[in-house]
This record gives structure tokens, sequence and C-alpha cells, in this order.
């Protein structure tokens, strides 16, 4: 089986056949792709070259699909349209049953779809992080702690003055206990109450404990004082000659030099002995808590404050007279929570105070509000349904059909799904979601689970509510629910592709964050190396630089300024004037330039291919096509298939022999046919195959089955009837074009349109028709001049007079043509 060696016969030259043939092996028939006539292998089954493909564009795979497969949903889905929607054809548009105008329908659905889901997902976040919870965390941190609020804009707070144990003392007993009971001293237990019922004699009466400068707040349970203590002369040591006057040594806090045993003096009352009794952190129902000098567990030693005034004054004093806090005592954290009934938030807080082994005090303040609703689902359902459970609900309902699109997509797609970058996005949106949820139903679940949070003792004043035991994860789903609303606006960037006026941009933007993502990872090692250094130089207990991770956020938003660097630009230091100069010479000049010139090398070169695309297709943008197209299509009317009788011509306009036609439109034709031709073989070719290996499956299990040894070898595909037949030459003159297909020839190729001077095919066939009856022309003529005489004769023979004047006076005008031209042959010849 061999194919042609050559181009067939009158083939237009340099057209090569599109298919390239070779033996191999004797007798084995198998076609093969020969790497010296131009060809790299056949793909897969119906496919073709991949040159070829990239020589028509990205979207070039449409142009070697059959009818059938354009009008199936084969290709519906492909995130290469997203990718190349600037090579898509818009005259496919037009035709509501081609992949193209599917594929543009599903974009904008798509499009429409994201636009409904953004908003219902912007109103959750907002529903869910509206303005009282900030309000009611800033009046909480204020009130507790102290503090007051300047005219410009500054804030002194009573905690700061604390510089030691006797000063915390003192502000607990005159600034956080008077503020515990504002509008009572005494507030009754109901544990003694011998009824619920208000109408009962002996119930309890509603007093609830409120709080805040205009008592709005509600104080829910008990406030909870817990310390942490270390122990002797572990993780420390004094030296020998030091030893003689300093005997112990007490480190800073540790979980391995935590001091767990009891220490009350001797004579200590028994009533108070209980506050020197460690509890662990499944006691206390308290978590740990990040200070600047170390991280405190939720274990220790506990004081919850009585319930009246004057009991929990005197209790405090007793504990400051027998040496509750000492020089062991690495930190003090007092954490109470309230509740706002007006816009149902409550508000943890929680109030650190360390004392580290170098002296000094430091105190810090978190405060976490959260709504109540946040606390149950079947409580957000009941007292919130139109609100934070109902945006909830219709959030997971759109997350739901984002997630079946988006599997869809990677179905129809495969592993070239992931090559795009909005799909990336889109699987990061999926999987913080997935988290946000995850943590709404561990929230859930942990709060359903908790004792003290039960409907029962939640109105119990001496009861402690753990409710710090959630922040953690209340502040996780907020850091979530900021990503998720990131990317989810981030991706919106996407949709501006179906506009030409941003696609350039779109483009630019995508290609710009991969390129800057790897980019990143030098500039991060480069402002970690600077953010040690200035740690290390300038880092204290009061600027930025005392942390690491402080020194990375100041190196970094070092750019945009906002940074106090007064520590570095101390008078007589010089390391801080050669940091500062390495920074500006490495970060501004260097780092940040070639920052910039990979936006501007990615502009220009994005910008550049857009535009040379749209200068050689020169068709309207897709997207008004198909709003066009979709508008006329509601109202049943078709803007293909239509043709008048001037475009369609008359019945002998329908087709050409392909010779008649220029050579360019020669050449374009049979590069198509062959490429088609191409495609069947291929396809063929893979058929055979599968139907061979299935009869030798075939055949090795009925052998088997037998139990018979076969040691001879297969027989070959050629004895099975495998007989792939290579494309035969064609004779030109007997190859016919349709004006269908010479119609095609002239939308798809602009070229052809320069060429032939018109883009009508039936105006083309009518210029270049040539008859082929075969007849000779000069016998024709002479039977039309003996008809012509014959007619003249008939009509004399009926008595018509006919004047032939005008017959000699074109008689004599031919006569000196003749004359005139044999004279000039003459002429021509004899010089």
């Amino acid at each position: 089986s061999r194919g042609p060696s050559g181009p067939p016969a009158r083939l237009p030259t340099g057209l090569a056949p599109a298919v390239c043939w070779e033996r191999r092996g004797p007798a084995s028939g198998w076609p093969a792709a020969a790497p010296d006539c131009g060809c790299r292998g056949l793909e897969a089954r119906g496919t073709m070259p991949a040159k070829d493909d990239d020589d028509r564009g990205p979207l070039g795979f449409l142009d070697r699909l059959l009818d059938n497969e354009r009008d199936s949903n084969m290709h519906l889905g492909d995130v290469r349209f997203w990718k190349h929607l600037e090579h898509v054809n818009t005259v496919h548009i037009y035709r509501t049953s081609s992949l193209e105008y599917r594929m543009m329908k599903l974009m904008f659905c798509e499009a429409m779809f994201y636009a409904l889901f953004l908003i219902v997902l912007t109103s959750f976040i907002v529903q869910h992080r509206s303005g009282s919870l900030f309000e009611s965390r800033r009046q909480q941190y204020d009130y507790w702690a102290g503090c007051t609020r300047q005219s410009d804009g500054s804030r002194t707070c009573a905690v700061d003055d604390i510089k030691s144990q006797g000063d915390l003392l003192k502000w607990i007993k005159e600034d956080l206990t008077p503020k515990a009971f504002m509008d009572k001293e005494v507030y009754e237990p109901i544990a003694s109450a011998t009824s619920i019922f208000r109408l009962q004699k002996g119930v309890a009466q509603w007093s609830p404990r409120l709080v805040g400068d205009t008592r709005t707040c509600m104080l829910v349970g008990a406030i909870r004082i817990r310390q942490l203590r270390v122990q002797y002369n572990v993780d420390c040591e004094i030296p020998e000659d030091f030893k003689s006057i300093h005997k112990d040594c007490f480190a800073r806090f540790s979980t391995g030099a935590e001091s767990k045993m009891k220490w009350h003096p001797e004579w200590t009352p028994e009533y108070i002995k209980g506050h020197y009794k460690w509890y662990g952190a499944n006691e206390t129902q308290q978590i740990d808590m990040t200070g600047f000098t170390g991280i405190y567990p939720g274990s220790g030693f506990l004081l919850d404050l009585p319930m009246n005034k004057s009991g929990a004054l005197m209790r405090l004093k007793e504990l400051e007279d027998w040496s509750w806090l000492d020089v062991r005592t690495r930190a003090v954290i007092v954490e109470l929570n309230t509740l706002n009934p007006n816009v149902n938030i409550f508000v943890n807080t929680k109030m650190l105070f360390e004392f580290p082994p170098t002296g000094g005090v430091m105190a810090r303040q978190e405060v976490t509000s959260f709504r109540a609703v946040q606390l149950s689902l079947a409580l957000a359902a009941t007292d919130d349904g139109p609100g934070t459970f109902a945006m909830l609900i219709a959030t997971t309902a759109m997350f739901l059909m984002l997630s079946l699109y988006v599997g869809y997509l990677m179905a129809k797609n495969g592993g070239r799904y992931f090559t795009y970058f909005w799909s990336t996005v889109d699987l990061i949106i999926l999987l913080l979601y997935v988290i946000l949820i995850c943590t709404y139903l561990r929230i859930f679940a942990a709060t359903d689970a908790e004792p003290n949070l039960a409907p029962e003792v939640l109105g119990d004043p001496e009861m402690f509510f753990p409710l710090g035991k959630f922040t953690s994860a209340f502040e996780f789903s907020n850091a979530i629910l900021a990503c998720l609303s990131l990317f989810a606006w981030l991706k919106v960037l996407k949709y501006f592709t179906l506009s030409r006026i941003f696609m350039g941009y779109v483009r630019v933007v995508e290609r710009c964050i991969v390129n800057l993502l790897l980019f990143a990872f030098l500039l991060f090692l480069v402002l970690f190396g600077f953010a040690v250094a200035m740690h290390i130089g300038y880092g204290s207990d009061t600027n930025l630089f005392s942390t690491i991770w402080g020194s990375l956020v100041g190196v970094i938003a070092a750019p945009a300024g906002g940074v106090n660097l007064e520590a570095i630009f101390e008078p007589g230091d010089l390391l801080g004037p050669i940091l500062i100069f390495m920074y500006i010479i490495v970060v501004f000049l260097l780092l940040l330039n070639v920052l910039m010139a990979i936006c501007v090398d990615t502009y220009s070169v994005c910008m550049y291919q857009l535009n040379e695309t749209l200068n050689e297709k020169k068709s309207p943008n897709p997207t008004l096509v198909f709003l066009w197209t979709y508008w006329n299509a509601l109202f049943k009317v078709k803007l293909v298939g239509k043709e008048d009788v001037e475009d369609r011509g008359t019945a002998d306009e329908q087709q050409i022999p392909l010779i008649a036609l220029p050579e360019a439109v020669q050449i374009h034709y049979l590069t198509e046919k062959r490429r088609m031709e191409s495609i069947m073989h291929t396809a063929q070719v893979a058929i055979k195959e599968e139907r061979r290996k299935q009869l030798e499956n075939d055949l090795s299990a009925t052998t088997n089955s037998m139990g018979e040894e076969d040691d001879e070898e297969p027989t070959p595909p050629l004895a099975l009837g495998f007989h792939p037949t290579p494309p035969e030459e064609e004779d030109l003159e007997h190859l016919v074009v349709k004006r269908v297909q010479l119609q095609r020839m002239l939308e798809d190729h602009p070229v052809l349109v320069e060429i032939c001077g018109t883009d009508r095919a039936v105006e083309v066939m009518r210029r270049f028709r040539v008859d082929y009856s075969g007849m000779d022309p000069y016998e024709a003529v002479a039977r039309l001049q003996a008809s012509v005489a014959e007619k003249l004769k008939e009509l004399d023979e009926r008595g018509m007079d006919l004047s032939f004047d005008e017959m000699e006076a074109l008689k004599t005008v031919s006569s000196e043509l003749h004359t005139a031209l044999t004279e000039s042959q003459k002429e021509w010849r004899g010089g």
C-alpha cells in the first residue's frame, strides 16, 4: 500500500499533499507520518497534525471539525474560547446552531450568573459583618480599658498607667470592679430561688447586670481573673558568684517552666485557698492567648469576682494581703462577656498583663464581637430567618450551582481546565467557601456540646460562659470571608474579556499575575533579609521592629509610606543610614523597576498580539454579534440561511469547474480538500485499528477458554482485512466547485476577495464560467450563421420587406478593420 510520491496531475506549484505515506515492513500496509515530507504525526482519532492547528490560531481545531461534531456538545464549555476569544470567527455566530453561537451563549449566561452570585455573596458579607459589630467592639474596648479619645484622634487608656503588680490590683479594685456594678452593688444568685415562675413566691427578680456608659450592654456570666506562674530555677541559672546574693531565679514563661503547685502561705484562710489551686484548660474553659513575651495557655489559678461589690473588694484585699501575686507571676488575664440586646451582639473581652523577667508590665487587650445567631444554626433560623440565615442559604445555593458548573467544565476540558488562570481562581473560591462552611459547622457543633451554653444555665450570673473558646474560630472565619470576597471580586475581571475595550487589559492581568507571583518569591527573600536586619538593629518593645513579623510588615509597607522610621535616624547612628541606602538601591531602584519592567513588557506583548489578531480578522465584537443574533432569534428571525435570487443565482450557476477559477482559489480549495481527506483517512485507520485489537482480544479469549497453546505469531493486520488506502490522485479537469463551497472560501479568506474582486460567489462564477460542451467553436459559429441565414430566408419568403442598410454598413466597417489589421500584421512581420 503506497501513496502518491508527488503532487497530483496539474496540481498548482508549491502545493504538497496533506498526508504522507511510507512503507513500514514488507507487507504491513500501515500508514505513518514521514518526517521528511513535512508531517509531524497524526495525534488522535480524527485529528490533524498539531502544526496545522498552530498555523490556524489557538482555535484552529474548530476548522477540522465535521458538521455533526460542530453541531454537537463535544467542545461546548472549552476554556480555550475564554482564553482566545479574540480568535473566534464571528461569521459562525450568526448561525444559532453553530458551536460558536452556543459557546458565546454559555459564556454570556455564565457572566449573568456570576453577577447574581456576586450580589448574593456581597449582601451576605454586608449582612454578616455590619457596622454594629465594630461599634460594639470599640465601645467595650474603651469602657473596660478606661480609654478616652482626644480631639486630635489619639487615645489614652488607664491600663497603660499600670507599672507594677500593686498598680494592677489597684486598677482591678478601683476601676474594673466598680464598672461591673453600675446599677446595683448586690446581685442575687438564682441558685437559691425556689421557683422560676414569676407568680410563685420566692422567684428571683429580673435584674440584668447593665454596664457601659449608657447602660446598653449586659454583663453575661462571671468575670474571671486568671494568673500564670513559673517554677523556681527552671529554664534559668544563676552564676556561682551571685548565688550567695540571689538564690532563686525565675525564667520567662513557657509550658516547661509553668508552675502547677499550690503556694499559699501558712495560716492562709480556708475559704481563699481555692484561688491558690492550679486548674487545667478543660476546667478553666479558656484558650491560649498570645502576648509580647510568650504564649499563655488556658490553664492557671482562678478568681471569679463575687456577685456583690463589697464581697469582691474584700476578696481582692485578702488576696493582696496573702500574696496571690508575687515575683513568680508572669501573666494575669481578665476575661468577661457582654451582650448588647439592641443589636443582638456578644462581645468577648480579654485583657492580658504580662510581667516579664526583665521587669515592668506590658498590657494587651483582645476584643472580639460576633452576632448571637452565629452560635447556633437553629437560633439563626428562628430569630433572624429573613436576614443572616436566609442570606447564608442563598449564598450556599449559589456556591452549589457554581461548583456544579465548575465540575462540568472540568469534565469537558480535563487537564486543559487547569491551564486557564481564572479556572484556578474558581477552585480557590470554592475551596475557601468549603472551609468557611466547615468552620461555621464546627462552631455550631462546639456551642451545642458546651454545657455552660445550654439554655437552662445561660441566664445564671454566677456561671462563666466560655465564649472566648470560639473567638479564634470567629476570627478565622472572618479571615476566610475576607479572602473569599477578594478572590470573588478579582474574578470580575474575567468577564470584562467580553468587551473589546477591556479585553487587552484583562489579557495583561492574566499574564502579569503569573509572572509576578514568580518574581514575588525573590522579592520576599530580599525583604525578609532587611526585616531581620531591622529587627536586630532597632527592635524594641515600643516600635514596629520589636518582632520579625512587624519588621517584615514595615519593610513591605515602607514604599507606600506611613512607617515610622524615627528609631533608625537617631543622631550619631551609622547603621541606620547604611540600611536605608541599601534598601533604596536594592528595593526601589532595582527590584521595583524590574517589577515595572515585567508589567511593561507583558503589556507591550499582549497589546501587540491582540492588535495583530484584530487587524487580521477585521471582525466585529463577538459579544455584540451574539447579542444581535440572540435578539433576532427571540423573534424567530434567522440572520443566515436566507439568500435572495441575486445572491443565489440561477440553477446553472451553482457549480463551476475548478480549472476555470484563478490559481489562488484552486490552491485553497485543494488544500482544504486534502485536509478533509486526511481527517477521513486518519479516522478510518483508527477505526480499523480498534477493530483489529478487538478481534485479537476475542481470538485470545477464545484460545484461552479452549486451553490451547498457540506459539505462532499473530496474524498481521493485512490478513485480517486491514487495507487502508491512501488518497487517490485527482484529475483537476473533472473537479467541480459548488457555489456554497466557493462562498465559504471567500468568507474565510479575505485575500481571495481581493483576488476575485468581489465577495459574492455567484459573481465569481459568472466571470470565470466557460462552456465545456466539447463542440468545436468554429463549427458552432458555422451552425449559428446557417441558422441565421435560414431564418432570414424564411422571413423573405413570407413577403417581409427588410432593409439591410445597417448590415451593409457593418460589412464596410468589418472590411476596413480587416484591411487595417492585415497591413499592421505585414508591417510587424517585415520589421
